[in-house]
């Protein structure tokens, strides 16, 4: 099992001389004031984020992490940018990036000579830790071997020496790894260190099952005793499920069901689910029952923890894009910045162009106005057009034919009989009716204070037998608020829609709710008819009027497209500042 030497949830031995190291380090700059302001802030940013990640707010303390990097680059303060880098990597490392971690600790290599031994031992554990993760134990024992040649403590050592048996295990050279751990265990190196001598046990114990697997048992439980007598959690996991491990290799499934469900247990109260994870493995190894449970919900977990992975993979390298945009944008500053002289000898012709820019554009803007005006006053000549256009259609079709249907009757019958007669009555009356209907519909409207009572009259005049309306809040809305523009658009937008409504819905019924909120009059419409095909709302000339009258006044017309029985629409006029 390999130990995390030198990350900050393991030893605080290399952390302690880092921090020294940095503290006495920073009053031996320049005085300069601006340097000694930049360096405060690089200094206080990092403080932060040792903080939250103390508190394993690892987003906040990398985010930090950053800012200060930003300061500490303007001071040339390499030493503590190191520091950073190394944390930020550190990071990486907890939330299963080995690639981003390695990526940054690569760039502290070529100037590694010129470290303290302190840095250079973080390095190239940090290092050795990333390709351990990354299987390429190779390289993992490499570079262990490099920070072991750095570190004077005989306890740094065997910690290092564990994490290199640990690699050659994961090779499958357990031969060298058992070597490494026998030297480990007969020296008296470990006697004052409990459990990193359960840790040493542990890895024999693996070590000696993998080559053989009748040994390595005592090893297991020997290191299993020590750890519980020091109620070490976590140590306490990892013995159980290298027990778990020894019983699946040996087919005592018993034992290694025994074993894996109380390692399960344990995870349960950890914050890491790769460890949960790895218990379920050797639940379902062991479970001779077969049962679909422990499967599934290794499958599921599995599952749950790649989410997880990614999500924080593309979230940390969110924050350092942004960043890197970030410092982008500062340099540009600076370029900027240093060319102020040249601008500043360029300000004199800058402000002859602006002049002439803002002629032009004077002259432009008064173009453009005077084309809107023109466009404006050709849109209302199109409008009335299309009204005079509107009311001759209407008199020809509604009109024209039952005229001419009543001539004909007149030529044809006798109008002295009752019969004839009373049907020549009803002709008439019917075309007087449709006669009136057009001219309301195209006559004034009154805005006074009698404007709700003809709103009222209007739906009086639809609302028949076969369609009932139903209105909402009509008693209650304000008029008097709107003025005489909008309340002839609004009276003509509900007559048009309740033509439309008359003419091709079929509905039965019909529904205006009247509402206001502080910026915006609202009136909403709904039908249960036939319905309207979205992709042709706009060939709908009566629509097509409707949402061209609300535009005039500033307001919004809405069409809900998912509606799938009838139609609905909703109004939205503005209460002040309408265009």
């Amino acid at each position: 099992m390999k130990r995390h030497l030198l990350t900050f949830y393991s030893s605080k031995f290399i952390l302690k001389l880092l921090i020294v190291f940095l503290l006495t380090s920073c009053h031996n700059k320049h005085k300069d004031t601006s340097y000694a302001l930049e360096l405060k802030k690089g200094y206080h940013h990092q403080q932060i984020a040792d903080s939250f990640y103390s508190l394993n707010q690892l987003e906040d303390s990398f985010n930090e992490f950053l800012k200060s990097n930003s300061y500490f680059k303007q001071t040339e303060k390499k030493e503590s940018i190191t520091y950073n880098n190394l944390r930020i990597a550190t990071i990486y490392l907890i939330i299963g990036d080995p690639n981003s971690a390695q990526e940054v600790i690569t760039h502290e290599l070529p100037d590694i000579d010129k470290q303290e031994n302190s840095f250079k031992v973080y390095i190239y554990t940090l290092l050795a830790n990333c390709y351990f993760e990354l299987q390429d134990h190779t390289s993992a024992i490499h570079y262990y071997s490099l920070a072991k040649s750095l570190v004077t403590s005989e306890q740094e050592n065997s910690i290092i020496d564990n994490n290199i048996a640990a690699s050659y295990i994961n090779q499958e050279n357990n031969t060298q790894a058992i070597k490494i751990l026998k030297s480990l265990t007969s020296s008296d190196v470990l006697k004052n260190l409990p459990l990193e001598h359960a840790r040493t046990l542990n890895n024999l114990g693996k070590a000696l099952f993998k080559q053989n697997n009748t040994q390595g048992l005592n090893e297991l439980k020997e290191s299993l005793t020590i750890r519980l007598n020091n109620v070490n959690q976590d140590d306490i996991f990892r013995s159980y499920i290298t027990l778990a491990e020894y019983y699946v290799l040996n087919k005592n499934y018993t034992s290694a069901y025994d074993y894996a469900s109380k390692a399960y247990n344990i995870s349960k109260n950890f914050k890491n689910k790769n460890d949960k994870l790895l218990a379920l493995e050797y639940l379902v190894k062991s479970n001779l029952k077969q049962s679909p449970e422990y499967l599934k919900s290794y499958i599921e977990l599995s599952k749950e923890i790649s989410t997880e992975n990614q999500k924080a993979k593309n979230q940390f390298a969110k924050i350092r894009y942004d960043f890197q945009l970030h410092e982008q944008e500062n340099t540009k500053l600076k370029l900027d910045l240093q060319h102020s002289e040249l601008v500043s000898a360029r300000n004199k012709n800058a402000l002859y162009i602006a002049l002439i820019i803002l002629i032009t554009g004077g002259f432009v803007i008064s173009f453009i106005y005077r084309k809107i005006r023109q466009r404006h006053r050709l849109d209302k000549i199109q409008q009335a057009y299309l009204t005079e256009t509107n009311i001759a259609k209407k008199i020809h079709d509604e009109l024209a034919n039952d005229v001419f249907n009543t001539l004909t009757y007149t030529q044809n019958f006798d109008l002295e009989a009752t019969e004839a007669k009373n049907h020549l009555v009803s002709d008439l009356e019917s075309i007087y009716k449709k006669a009136r209907n057009i001219s309301l519909q195209h006559s004034s409207i009154a805005t006074d204070g009698t404007f709700a009572s003809h709103l009222t009259n209007l739906f009086n005049e639809y609302s028949t037998a076969n369609c009932k309306i139903i209105l909402s809040g009509l008693d209650k809305f304000d008029f008097t608020l709107l003025d005489k523009n909008q309340k002839i658009t609004i009276y003509r937008v509900i007559q048009e829609l309740l033509v439309n409504m008359k003419k091709h819905s079929m509905a039965t019924i019909v529904v205006f709710k009247f509402t206001d909120d502080k910026k915006s009059f609202n009136i909403f419409y709904s039908d249960n008819g036939v319905g309207i095909i979205q992709e042709n709302i706009k060939s709908k000339n009566g629509l097509l009027n409707v949402e061209n009258r609300i535009k005039n006044i500033g307001g919004t017309f809405t069409f809900d497209s998912t509606n799938q029985l009838g139609v609905k629409y909703n109004i939205q006029l503005p209460k002040k500042n309408y265009v």
